[in-house]
């Protein structure tokens, strides 16, 4: 379902000219009309991508690493239950923090861990990652489902015709032309789904209902000729 709706029109007019369409050639004798029309809407989630940051400090390279290491097998036995399928875990970084003496510099090791967590596991993977020492939630990414990445996709791409074919006819209105015939279609999605990212929280726990929606647009070049 389009719970929310954008759309915008470009127009250019070009007398007597012909344009391309892939491989053909195709002449428009009359009055040829640019239009492009972007169509944007939010689809149903079931499903989130978290991103944690995990860190540890010590007076030395290889005990930042070592408590980095304990508190990644404690995240992934808290949280293995929740994800759906595999963790991804990005290799150690460290750093040099602190004071230049060499006696007082503290050494801190960084990792991350990313994964996909279903409606259901939303909340529990936030309380459970959110109060484990060393580990910060960066996000939760909104995932758009199958069936409603395609549905809306349709719907747009539906839309965003319907309005490039009200611009025509009005214009050609305008210029008191008689005949309207479409002679190209450029399709450009921009990217596909447009992720948001952000928590939400009721009362006492964090609900995915709350959380934003993946956005969808679609863009459209038409070309219309005008008799």
């Amino acid at each position: 379902m389009v719970r929310s709706f954008r759309a915008v029109v470009i127009v250019g007019l070009l007398l007597g000219a012909a344009t391309p369409l892939h491989a053909q050639e195709v002449r428009c004798n009359g009055t040829l009309l640019e239009l492009a029309v972007i169509e944007e809407g939010t689809s149903h989630t079931d499903r989130f991508q978290f991103a944690l940051r995990l860190e540890a400090k010590a007076s030395s390279k290889n005990d930042a690493l070592d408590e980095l290491n304990r508190r990644l097998g404690t995240v992934r036995r808290k949280i293995s239950g929740l994800a759906m399928g595999g963790l991804i875990v990005s290799a150690p970084r460290t750093y040099t923090v602190g004071s230049t003496t060499a006696t007082q510099q503290r050494h801190q090791a960084t990792s991350s861990i990313s994964g996909e967590v279903s409606r259901s596991n939303y909340d529990p993977l936030i309380q459970q990652a959110g109060r484990l020492p060393g580990v910060s939630l960066q996000g939760m990414t909104s995932l758009p489902s199958t069936d409603g990445a395609r549905s809306l996709q349709q719907q747009l791409l539906e839309r965003a015709l319907a309005t490039g074919r009200r611009q025509a006819e009005s214009t050609q209105q305008l210029l008191g032309r008689r005949q309207l015939r479409l002679i190209r279609i450029d399709q450009r999605s921009g990217g596909g789904a447009l992720r948001t990212s952000a928590l939400s929280r009721k009362e006492r726990s964090f609900d995915p209902a709350e959380a934003p929606k993946p956005r969808q647009s679609i863009r459209l070049n038409l070309d219309y000729c005008l008799n």
